[in-house]
């Protein structure tokens, strides 16, 4: 090869990095590579200068004397003594799919039947560009009442998905919990390349119920009782969604108490039940007539003594 500007035939400047280097050679050996350019002997001329000029600059102590010395650094009894032996450059960034069967880079080393590794490099980068992708999974929340997701239901609900309406007919569990998750999978966005449909996950939310609070798998459901049969003691009729049932109720019972009925809660998605906590709420009673009042002061009087 003439005694040609290395950098020039990389077209990058003396002061480039070895990245600066390594891509720009990276760039023109792809182009002028003789399996993409068959029969061109300009094309192999050319390819064979830039893994010349590579060779030396990629190599901090040849790039220190070709800097130095130019070209006669590399020339027969100069000092680098340059034979054009250096391969490992031009390995380190093609591997094997550039070495063919030849050690050099003419004759039967550029035939046509060797020219798989080039095109498997392009082909595998396409591959790379085109790979199919799974789509977006896409998340709505769903709103049920607090019956509903104790005993579970089933809901129609329609959902923007793609850029279209969907219809879902959407299965509530029994038991399921506020803030859980259901999973249809394949029902989100469509995937790219002929990659799989994103998931569609619903997150079920649980509107407040006037008299009954779940905590976890136990429910609490709040029963008003008036003041004589908190102090005086009796019984009460608790309503528990679809059962009704009489509590007894002990004397001098206090507002906040709780009744334990074991079993009697939510029976969870694992087949678990939890508790039934009955809460006694004293009422206070209003406008009452002169008599009832007297009526409370000598209570109140009589307690007092």
């Amino acid at each position: 090869m003439p005694n040609k500007d290395y950098y020039g035939v990389l077209g990058v400047s003396k002061q480039a990095s070895e990245t600066e280097i390594k891509k720009a050679y990276k760039k023109l050996a792809m182009k002028f590579h003789p399996d993409k350019n068959p029969g061109s002997e300009i094309a192999e001329a050319r390819f064979k200068e830039i893994k010349q000029a590579y060779e030396i600059l990629s190599n901090k102590e040849k790039r220190r004397q070709y800097d130095q010395f130019g070209h006669s650094a590399f020339e027969s009894g100069g000092q680098g003594g340059y034979q054009g032996g250096h391969q490992s450059g031009f390995d380190d960034i093609f591997g094997s799919a550039f070495r063919q069967r030849g050690q050099g880079f003419g004759g039967s080393g550029f035939g046509g039947s060797s020219s798989g590794g080039f095109e498997d490099i392009f082909s595998q980068a396409r591959s790379r560009q085109a790979r199919p992708e799974k789509g977006a999974n896409k998340e709505f929340t769903l709103t049920v009442d607090l019956i509903e997701a104790i005993k579970g239901t089933e809901k129609e609900v329609e959902l923007p998905i793609a850029g279209a309406t969907k219809r879902i007919n959407v299965k509530i569990p029994a038991g399921i919990r506020d803030g859980e998750k259901i999973r249809y999978a394949g029902k989100g966005e469509p995937g790219t390349h002929g990659g799989p449909a994103g998931d569609l996950l619903l997150i079920v939310a649980t509107r407040p119920h006037p008299y009954i609070e779940r905590e976890n798998d136990d429910l609490i459901v709040t029963t008003p009782i008036d003041m004589v049969k908190a102090a005086l003691g009796g019984e009460v009729e608790v309503d528990a969604f679809d059962s009704r049932f009489k509590l007894k109720i002990p004397e001098g019972t206090q507002t906040g108490r709780k009744f334990k009925i074991t079993g009697k809660g939510v029976t969870n998605r694992k087949g678990n039940a939890g508790d039934l906590l009955v809460k006694i709420q004293v009422q206070v009673p209003t406008n009452l007539n002169d008599h009832q009042k007297e009526l409370l002061r000598q209570l109140s009087a009589s307690l007092a003594s």
